[in-house]
């Protein structure tokens, strides 16, 4: 397991992390959204000893979408984040898949249409699965071409995919693309951590590590039992933290130091 963290988004708090928890993390996450005011301090924490990951722009993207213009625009964003991220040395890129524009309709009790509506629901997230699978199989040839693996992490909205691990594993035909499992979306989506692992076997690499209340995306820190089934993997760990205090940081590799699950301080430096 290789423990990586997500930083704040400016370059001055970017850096103070990067100095301030050098010797325990072995990589940062370069936001997409603020990849281009962080160049010069991404590059400046390669030099302090950093690996650097790349999470690509999702706000707004949508790879699926039923609109050519829409999706071939997202499609065309991304690529430009795989560019950006190829010229900062960067191991991967994490990306969305985006989101379906409806799931709303009313219970049953309320509506005689309900279980037509639903079917129209599944009938239109299978259709935008399967158009971002193949948007997805493109960005793909283009990472290996360009040296970076290419990751795709579970989402936690029901609007959102994949949700499951069941639509995580439509995109395994997509050749040499990867996934990430992000532990809080999973918690949030009321899905079992296991049932993706066992989905996605030795193609799940990435991991995003975090907690929350089952409700809400808090970002919670993590603790040893949610890291120890990776305790042993190749996967890269990213610890999502909001940009409060780096202690945060520092708890974190400690508490999985303690309980013998990083045996030594690895990281920067």
């Amino acid at each position: 397991m290789r423990l990586g963290f997500r930083p704040p988004k400016d370059p001055e708090g970017f850096l103070a992390y990067a100095r301030t928890l050098q010797g325990r993390y072995e990589f940062i996450e370069v936001p997409g959204s603020a990849a281009e005011v962080l160049t010069e301090a991404a590059l400046e924490a390669r030099g302090m000893g950093y690996a650097l990951t790349f999470h690509a722009r999702y706000l707004d993207l949508y790879p699926g979408s039923l609109v050519p213009d829409i999706r071939e625009a997202s499609l065309h964003l991304l690529e430009k984040d795989l560019e950006r991220a190829a010229r900062l040395g960067a191991l991967l890129v994490n990306v969305h898949a985006g989101n379906i524009p409806w799931t709303d309709y009313p219970p049953p009790d309320l509506s005689p249409h309900h279980d037509a509506l639903r079917e129209a629901e599944a009938r239109m997230r299978r259709e935008y699965l399967e158009r971002a699978a193949e948007g997805l199989a493109c960005l793909a040839s283009r990472a290996l071409y360009l040296g970076l693996r290419f990751t795709l992490e579970n989402l936690a909205a029901p609007q959102e995919v994949p949700r499951t691990p069941e639509e995580m594993a439509l995109f395994l035909e997509v050749p040499h693309l990867e996934f990430c499992l992000d532990l809080g979306h999973a918690q949030m989506a009321g899905q079992e951590v296991v049932g993706f692992a066992q989905v996605l076997g030795k193609r799940l690499s990435h991991v995003h590590a975090h907690r929350n209340d089952g409700r809400y995306d808090l970002h919670l820190p993590p603790g040893p039992e949610d890291l120890r089934p990776f305790a042993s993997s190749p996967c890269t760990v990213l610890v999502e933290l909001p940009p409060r205090n780096p202690g945060e940081y520092v708890d974190v590799h400690e508490s999985l130091a303690a309980t013998g699950i990083l045996p030594e301080a690895k990281g920067g430096g």
